[in-house]
């Protein structure tokens, strides 16, 4: 058997659903039937909510008015997200006492207001960190990781379990383990989605992010949450410029299959009829990547000061010490050079250029790591909203790709990825 299955597009399923074509109701069951035949092997879920996703999905198949796009979509959310009913661990013994979250998180409220079924809840890594990682495995083969943090919502969806699932990025984690399990994903402007119930780690730069089988369909899904003023639900349709960015930490990490994937994805473009050029950096994405793990470690240590060391990974307590020896100056000095980076960042991109870079140096590795994130955390910490491609194989495993907007350009991107061509291209 197959771990690796379409779970069907957002549009598609939206259509089949308002036309009576299909109901809710057996979207849910279809779900729980493919949960039942890969999830022993893949091990993407924590709790299934089965009989109260099924009842939700009846509720709403009577409803004589579908809400839109989400209405009747079934959506896995990590557990980092408060779910009402459930407890939300962060895979960490520390939180092991806490009693089932009183209400959902903002962002789930707002999905359900939108008509989306909450499935339940799928793995992370340690308080969105890097280690330790959980059971979860890659469904394009099981002996490599699915990436972290958000390595429940990537496998979830690539093995076909269900065609949304929520995440959260503050360094990689969206982005990068949708490059490893073949699927999309889109990670609105940094700190633009707020409200509570999200376990915090540095934030300056959580986010919460989506996943769906395309970055067409987690765009759907971060337009449900999204704040209005991002304009995701009436983007902006013009055309955009493609701009392929070189930066000397990418030449030196790139594996030569990545390459010529992304190549292959530019020219698609460029052979669709958009304009498509190549520019270097205008700020060394290493030195951004550095600057970044100075923000986080700070924010990490100060947010986790006093949780007890003994009930969380030796990467992580480590870590919050490294933090915590961070002096004010140095952590404010940080963030400030942050700002300069971005201002001279995007100062040289136009508001209609999409960029275009890979979205990790390589395929995903072999199990014991969660994979090399260092290509998505300039991006991360350089403000914009960040969407995952899939650019096609290497070694018959995923490659992934990012196209990435200017902060507050949410629109921008999401316009793409809404369009004819996105939808003929199948991004």
């Amino acid at each position: 058997m197959s771990h690796v299955q379409d779970p069907g597009r957002i549009r598609d399923l939206s259509a089949a659903i308002a036309s009576g074509a299909l109901t809710s109701e057996a979207l849910v069951r279809r779900c729980l039937d493919r949960i039942a035949a890969v999830d022993g092997a893949v091990q993407a879920w924590i709790t299934v909510l089965a009989d109260t996703a099924l009842a939700e999905a009846r509720a709403l198949d009577t409803e004589p008015n579908k809400r839109g796009p989400l209405h009747g979509i079934p959506i896995a959310v990590k557990d980092v997200i408060d779910v009402r009913g459930l407890p939300t661990r962060a895979f960490s013994a520390s939180r092991a006492h806490l009693p089932p979250a009183t209400a959902d998180a903002t962002a789930v409220a707002h999905l359900r207001a939108a008509g989306a079924v909450i499935l339940g809840k799928v793995h992370t890594t340690e308080y969105a960190y890097f280690s330790p990682a959980p059971p979860t495995r890659n469904p394009w083969d099981l002996t490599r990781t699915p990436g972290g943090s958000s390595a429940g919502s990537g496998a979830a969806v690539a093995s076909g379990t269900v065609p949304l699932a929520l995440g959260t990025q503050t360094a990689g984690s969206v982005n990068r383990p949708a490059a490893y399990t073949g699927t999309g994903a889109f990670k609105p402007s940094t700190l633009s989605i707020g409200g509570a119930g999200i376990v915090p780690l540095s934030p300056s730069f959580d986010t919460l992010g989506a996943f769906g089988q395309t970055a067409q369909d987690a765009a759907y899904l971060a337009a449900g949450y999204a704040a209005d003023h991002l304009r995701m639900r009436v983007p902006q349709a013009n055309a955009p410029r493609i701009m392929v960015i070189e930066d000397a930490m990418l030449a030196r990490l790139t594996a030569p299959g990545t390459a010529a994937r992304l190549a292959s994805l530019a020219e698609s473009f460029r052979s669709a009829g958009l304009a498509v050029t190549t520019a270097a950096s205008p700020v060394s994405l290493e030195a951004v990547l550095n600057t970044h793990r100075q923000v986080l470690l700070a924010e990490a240590g100060r947010t986790y000061a006093n949780l007890p060391r003994e009930l969380i990974s030796p990467r992580l307590a480590g870590d919050i010490e490294i933090g915590l020896a961070i002096p004010d100056a140095a952590y404010h000095a940080a963030l400030g050079e942050l700002a300069r980076m971005r201002q001279v960042f995007w100062s040289d991109f136009g508001p209609d250029t999409l960029l275009l870079l890979p979205a990790a140096p390589d395929v995903a590795p072999a199990d014991g790591t969660t994979g090399d994130p260092s290509f998505v955390i300039p991006m991360t910490a350089l403000g914009g909203p960040i969407a995952t491609l899939r650019a096609g194989l290497d070694q018959s495993m995923p490659v992934g790709a990012l196209l990435c907007a200017p902060a507050g350009f949410d629109a921008r991107l999401a316009g793409f990825l809404f369009s004819d061509l996105a939808t003929q291209l199948d991004l």
